[in-house]
């Protein structure tokens, strides 16, 4: 083996990642046609410089301030898109102002550590790279590798395990390579096919993994009356995954659409709450803070009779085909708005949803002023969605057999193969596989599997 090829992983070979590294490291072999060494990152606890660099951050936006935390750049690579997010995943930054300063400090240094630890790495050696959790510190490393035009390899939502090579040589954040992009028009079959996923997704919502473990319950009143129907999201995990539109994190997000909303009597508001917010199961922890600031932001509107709230978990379907048609929707983001487009309502949503600006689908907007205006507009003034842009969305997102909903996605390989339901691979995969013990042949044989599901995608 030629110890000079190197195959670098962010990611220490345990629990899923054994299996998808290896899958990663075949398959670029396959593709470069040479040997490759696995390098796992060790990355260093302390650096006097980034210490530095992290106070005189603390001075420039003013100990944090939320308008100058989005600004901060090193060597043109903006660390602020990955350093807030990680902040965020912290409950108590959203509770105590004190709480927030201590845990960008932290955030910042840690995020400075990575990001001098990668730009300083002898790269001629570098072939290729595993790259996951691209939304957060993660995401500078992806930024820099992705200028050496070597193949990286990466996973999350709405795509499966996939890899793509920059080309162009510009500077890529996450969401540049994570977005469905526009393609050639569908054929008959294919716009069927999406048709068919779609109403499959709203009639059978459990087939969304993350939604199985969720116990739904039946609506019992009529809401004919209702203006605007806003959709929570989930607030302590992945914010701003799919870029930057003025809002840190969908709870300003969410507090502004209401306190905006609210500004006009005539409007009769639905607040619906994250499905995910009563998951029996995964991930406990972050989904109990979810419900604490949801109910934290709806406290405040509790005997405003202009305000209902949907506390329950209740299927989307069922609440859109109750509404009266010219509802306005508003989410920031999220699979919900292709479900409420199908059902032929109009949507405002932000440009930072997991498919291109370039598809027409909701009224959307890329900052606060923008998002202001859109939001004050009247039903018939908003555009009406483009249907040949929502199978073509739909059809990659859900007729796709590598990503999440497919039959070769990595997860459902390793459910055939292991014998073990989808949703425990789902719910338990960081501590299943780490317990797991395989023979070598069962090993190569998964891995070669995943290996062959492998997607290039462009970025």
């Amino acid at each position: 083996m030629d110890k000079e090829n190197i195959f670098f992983s962010i990611r220490t070979l345990s629990g899923p990642y054994r299996f998808l590294i290896e899958s990663a490291k075949i398959h670029s072999e396959k593709l470069l046609k040479k040997k490759l060494k696995i390098e796992v990152c060790e990355v260093r606890k302390i650096d006097i410089w980034a210490f530095f660099l992290t106070l005189k951050i603390i001075f420039k936006t003013n100990f944090f301030s939320k308008k100058k935390i989005m600004n901060i750049k090193i060597q043109n690579y903006n660390i602020s898109r990955y350093a807030v997010p990680e902040i965020y995943k912290n409950y108590s930054t959203y509770l105590s102002r004190l709480s927030f300063f201590f845990e960008s400090i932290k955030v910042f240094y840690s995020n400075i550590v990575i990001f001098r630890q990668i730009i300083n790495l002898d790269k001629k050696k570098i072939k290729a790279a595993f790259i996951d959790h691209g939304m957060y510190r993660n995401g500078l490393a992806i930024a820099i590798f992705s200028n050496k035009k070597i193949p990286i390899y990466t996973l999350g939502y709405p795509k499966g395990i996939f890899y793509f090579i920059n080309k162009k040589k510009k500077f890529l954040n996450y969401e540049n390579i994570i977005e469905l992009k526009k393609t050639k028009k569908l054929s008959n079959k294919e716009n069927n096919l999406a048709k068919n996923s779609i109403r499959r997704v709203i009639d059978k919502t459990d087939i969304i993994p993350w939604m199985k473990s969720i116990k739904f319950i039946k609506k019992s009143k009529k809401f004919d009356d209702i203006t605007h129907l806003i959709y929570a999201h989930t607030f302590t995990d992945a914010q701003m995954l799919y870029g930057y539109d003025e809002f840190v994190n969908v709870y300003d997000w969410l507090e502004f659409t209401v306190k905006e909303l609210t500004k006009n009597k005539k409007n009769k508001i639905m607040i619906k709450a994250h499905p995910g917010f009563f998951h029996s199961k995964f991930p406990t922890k972050n989904m109990r803070y979810d419900r604490k600031l949801f109910y934290k932001i709806i406290s405040k509107y509790e005997k405003d009779s202009k305000i209902v709230v949907i506390k329950e978990p209740i299927k989307n379907g069922e609440l859109l085909r109750d509404l009266n048609k010219n509802t306005i929707l508003i989410s920031h983001h999220g699979s919900a708005i292709l479900e409420g487009l199908f059902l032929n309502f109009k949507f405002i949503a932000s440009d930072a949803a997991f498919w291109s600006s370039k598809f027409k689908l909701s009224n959307n907007w890329n900052t606060r002023k923008n998002y202001k205006r859109v939001l004050n507009k009247k039903w018939k003034d908003l555009k009406k969605h483009s249907l040949n842009d929502l199978y073509n969305v739909s059809f990659q997102l859900f007729c796709n057999p590598l990503s999440l909903y497919g039959k070769y996605y990595w997860q459902q390989i390793m459910s055939d193969e292991l014998k073990i339901p989808r949703q425990k691979v789902y719910e338990d995969s960081a501590f299943l596989f780490d317990k797991l013990k395989l023979k070598k042949n069962k090993f190569d044989i998964i891995i070669k599997k995943i290996s062959n599901t492998i997607e290039e995608v462009q970025a």
